[in-house]
């Protein structure tokens, strides 16, 4: 006799949509029917509607009048504004992290940047992007702010579509690595200041390229993107 999985809470619900959103299982203006997300993530009908109505607040989905919930569409606009504010608290992250690494964790951080110059030579655009999620997160935990951390979480899940569409655009990674490897080893380095430095660079490439991309309406390589069915186990990216 095989246990059945225990239900998610609330909290987990919560957690398994903002990270359904963040990789881009959900996509901006997918409706999200309770019936569906209690069969899909394994909770009940009143956890996944009080994760809804919390996520709302957050300004991750929205309820639209007699059509119930869908993903929250976000403006090019406020995504510039989010890219300047995550800017910030990034610098704040970056500039912690160069502060307090250890000898380990340079060896870790220099082991991924080596792994995403690899990823940008092949023209692997899903490498690429697993590799700046995984640096990313590094200097995050290496930093240990956790309002911080809580706060970039859900920026960049508010900005995942923009963010999408950039980081698969054509020629995007070969633009976008040298950003990081400089990122990289100014933490590497212990340099606080120059390291936050590279995120305000970085950060005002993005917002260019990000308002030259809608100007232009160019088409972005969403063919090479890794399908991935929204289930339970997002949870756990």
């Amino acid at each position: 006799m095989t246990n059945k999985p225990q239900k998610l809470s609330q909290e987990g619900v919560v957690n398994a949509i903002r990270q359904g959103i963040l990789a881009t299982d959900l996509v901006p203006g997918q409706r999200l029917v309770e019936a569906e997300l209690c069969e899909q993530l394994g909770a009940t009908r009143r956890d996944v509607g009080s994760a809804l109505i919390l996520l709302d607040r957050d300004g991750l989905v929205e309820r639209i009048q007699n059509r119930g919930f869908r993903v929250r569409v976000v403006g090019l606009e406020e995504a510039l504004q989010i890219v300047e504010l995550r800017m910030v608290v990034e610098s704040h992250c970056v500039g912690r992290a160069a502060e307090r690494i250890t000898d380990a964790e340079i060896v870790e951080l220099r082991e991924l940047a080596k792994q995403l110059e690899a990823r940008t030579e092949q023209g692997d655009i899903v490498g690429f992007a697993e590799c700046t999620n995984k640096l990313f997160q590094t200097y995050v935990r290496i930093a240990d702010l956790p309002v911080a951390e809580k706060v970039l979480a859900q920026l960049r899940a508010q900005n995942s579509h923009h963010r999408f569409k950039l980081t698969y655009l054509a020629g995007r990674a070969k633009i976008a690595t040298p950003y990081w490897l400089e990122r990289i080893d100014a933490i590497c380095c212990r340099d606080p200041e120059r390291a936050r430095e590279t995120v305000r660079r970085h950060s005002e490439n993005v917002r260019e390229a990000m308002k030259a991309l809608d100007r232009e309406h160019s088409p972005f390589a969403v063919a090479q993107a890794p399908a991935r069915p929204f289930r339970r186990k997002a949870m756990g990216r």
